[in-house]
This record gives C-alpha cells, sequence and structure tokens, in this order.
C-alpha cells in the first residue's frame, strides 16, 4: 500500500464522524466522573476516558506520519494540531497524581479532564454547523443512560420462580425487539441503498441526454441545454445537502431542461431521430427522478418509531433489574443492550434523512461528476 492509499484510510478510519462521536461521548463522563462513585464504578471510567483520548492521541500521530510533507501539514492545520496536543498532553498530570495529597489532586484531575474537553470542543467546533447533531444526541444519550443505570443498580431478592419468570418476559420482549428491529432496518436500508442507485441513475441519464444533444448541429441550442443541466445540479444540492431551496425549485429547473429541447430545430430525418432520442432519455430521466421524490418522502411511520422506543425501554429495564453479583459485568451487559439499541434507532433515524450528516449519508458527488463532466466536455 502506498503513501496516498495509506493517507486516505488513515483519514478515513478517524474521520470527522468518529471524532465528533468520541468528542460528545466525553461529556457524561466528566459529568459521571464529579459523583461519588465506587472504586469499580471509577475503573470502568477512566477505561473509557484513556480509551476516548488515545483515540484522539492516534488521530493526530497517523495523520502527521501518513502527510507527505509533516511539518506543513501541521502548519496548515495549525489551530488544530495546537488543541490535539492539549488534548494529548493534559492527560499526563493524572499520571503524577500519586505525588499530590487528596484535595490537590481532585482539582488536578478536574481541570485536566475540563481542560480537555475544552480541548475536543475547539478541535470539533467548525464541524458542528454541518452536522446531524441529533443523531450523536440519540446514540449518546441511550449510551450514557446505559451506563450511568448500571452504577444505580438495585439488589432485588428474587425467587427461583420469579427469576425465572423473569429470563421468560426478558426473552420473549427480546425476540419481539429483534424482529421488529430487522424489518424496520432491512427496509429503511433498502431504501437507502435504491435512493443512492437511483441518483447516480439521474446522473447518467442526465449525461447521456447532453452527450445526444452534440449530435445536433445548433451549438447555440446546445449551450442553453448545458445551462438548464448545470443550474439543475446547482439547486439538487441546495435542496439535498443544504436545505436552502424547496423540492418545487428543483422540480421548475427540470423543467426547464425538459424546454430547451423545444429549442431543437432538426433539419433532416436524422436530426429528428437523434431529438426523438433526445426526448426517450428525458423520460428515463423523469421517472428516475419521480422515484427519487418518491423515496425521499417516505419516512418510517409514526407508531413503528412509538413501538420500537418503548421495546427499546423494556430491553434496556429488564436487564436493569436482573442481579449482578458482579459490577463491571453488569456495567458491561447494560451498556451493551443500550448501545445495540442505539445502533438500531440510529440506523434508522439516519436513515431516514440521507442528506444530512450523519452516520450514513449520501453525498453529492455523482452530481459533482456530471457538473465537472458538462462544464469540461468539447
Amino acid at each position: 500500500m502506498d503513501r496516498e492509499q495509506l493517507e486516505k484510510r488513515i483519514h478515513s478510519l478517524f474521520s470527522d464522524t468518529l471524532m465528533m462521536f468520541l468528542a460528545i461521548l466525553v461529556i457524561p463522563l466528566i459529568m459521571v466522573q464529579f459523583c461519588n462513585l465506587t472504586p469499580v464504578q471509577e475503573t470502568i471510567v477512566i477505561c473509557i476516558d484513556w480509551f476516548i483520548y488515545t483515540m484522539f492521541l492516534l488521530e493526530f500521530v497517523l495523520k502527521v506520519a501518513v502527510a507527505e510533507n509533516k511539518i506543513g501539514y501541521i502548519k496548515d492545520n495549525k489551530s488544530d494540531s495546537i488543541i490535539s496536543l492539549i488534548i494529548i498532553i493534559s492527560p499526563i498530570f493524572e499520571l503524577f497524581a500519586i505525588f499530590f495529597m487528596a484535595a490537590p489532586l481532585l482539582r488536578l484531575l478536574r481541570i485536566s479532564r475540563l481542560v480537555r474537553l475544552g480541548g475536543i470542543i475547539g478541535k470539533t467546533e467548525k464541524e458542528w454547523k454541518r452536522v446531524n447533531l441529533k443523531s450523536y444526541t440519540i446514540v449518546i444519550v441511550i449510551i450514557s443512560f446505559g451506563i450511568i443505570l448500571s452504577f444505580f443498580k438495585p439488589n432485588i431478592g428474587y425467587s427461583a420462580d420469579d427469576a425465572l419468570w423473569l429470563s421468560i418476559f426478558i426473552s420473549v420482549i427480546g425476540i419481539i425487539y429483534a424482529l421488529i428491529a430487522a424489518f424496520m432496518i432491512v427496509n429503511v436500508w433498502g431504501e437507502f441503498d435504491k435512493l443512492e442507485n437511483l441518483l447516480r441513475k439521474e446522473t447518467i441519464s442526465l449525461r447521456n441526454l447532453y452527450i445526444i444533444a452534440f449530435h445536433m448541429n445548433s451549438q447555440i441550442t446546445t449551450t442553453y441545454l448545458k445551462r438548464t443541466i448545470l443550474d439543475y445540479i446547482k439547486v439538487i444540492r441546495e435542496v439535498f445537502w443544504q436545505e436552502t431551496k424547496k423540492l418545487e425549485d428543483a422540480e421548475s429547473k427540470f423543467i426547464e431542461i425538459f424546454q430547451s429541447l423545444k429549442e431543437f430545430d432538426p433539419k433532416n430525418g436524422k436530426e429528428e431521430i437523434i431529438l426523438n432520442n433526445l426526448y426517450e432519455e428525458m423520460r428515463t430521466t423523469s421517472s428516475y427522478r419521480v422515484d427519487v421524490v418518491t423515496l425521499i418522502e417516505a419516512k418510517t411511520p409514526g407508531v413503528l418509531w412509538i413501538l420500537l422506543t418503548i421495546l427499546s425501554f423494556i430491553v434496556i429495564l429488564g436487564f436493569y433489574i436482573v442481579n449482578f453479583e458482579n459490577q463491571l459485568i453488569a456495567t458491561l451487559i447494560i451498556t451493551m443492550v443500550a448501545t445495540s439499541t442505539a445502533v438500531v434507532i440510529i440506523i434508522i433515524y439516519d436513515i431516514d434523512y440521507p442528506f444530512r450528516t450523519g452516520f450514513w449519508q449520501i453525498e453529492p458527488d455523482v452530481y459533482n461528476e456530471l457538473e465537472e463532466y458538462i462544464n469540461h466536455a468539447q
């Protein structure tokens, strides 16, 4: 693997999405650390804490290591590099904790954590406006709920029969939850893939339209078609990705493409055949366009969301009331259950809004490629 491929792999692995997620996860961790925790709970939180900051350390070190010009990379990303160094250096204070008395130690640890939190917020500040913050919030809230809930578990004395019926109840609810979640995920993921394919087919059809138009001996009308397609691409990006315009604006631009075909005046039988091919390609593009709009407007029904939310809460609560002898096992199991429900919910929610930046997003690459092709076509 050459350096450029490795660089792309590193930047893809330590993406803005992952680092934003870890940054937000720091907030509940810091809040929990100000509570009175047992030694086991403190160990769990510290392990998660150090894992997050190790990821930030690896992000900075690896991105610098694979950069062609390492000094140039640091200079070009000066503010980001300074903040990364603050995040990396601040945990070192905790390594010297044993040399301080209890009260100074507590203040030192809290200052260290607040410094790191401030650094992470500064590091991700430029990304806040372009992310779908709801996606991150949903995941963090559910996972944090599971972690914190496991720290306050009641020890309930169950009889053998009660424990048996509780396990049966959790199993039945878990199976129902799994079936409904699987159905919803398969449905939304299928629509997501179909939408992505339809957008690609639409752009291919528009490119074919432009290529066919070149066979007409009319530079004026070809230029007019080029302008209308480029205008359509611009509006599509504003409608889907920037959300500054409405679908009606895209429809009006699409009609302008159709109107541009009327400017062609065939001079012979060959040009009439070409014009018929243009209209046929336009009809194909129009059918893709209708399918795209239909998929965009199709959202997960509210009743399914209510059912999924209720079942998610019951599943987490079911494991919460189970007796665990070991705090570490309790935290791991409840956190895993909460994380699983968070993943299910966020997959469905995120894919319901495929153009917003979140964990899953359709990028405007196909339209950018079409725009580039048309601008450079002779």
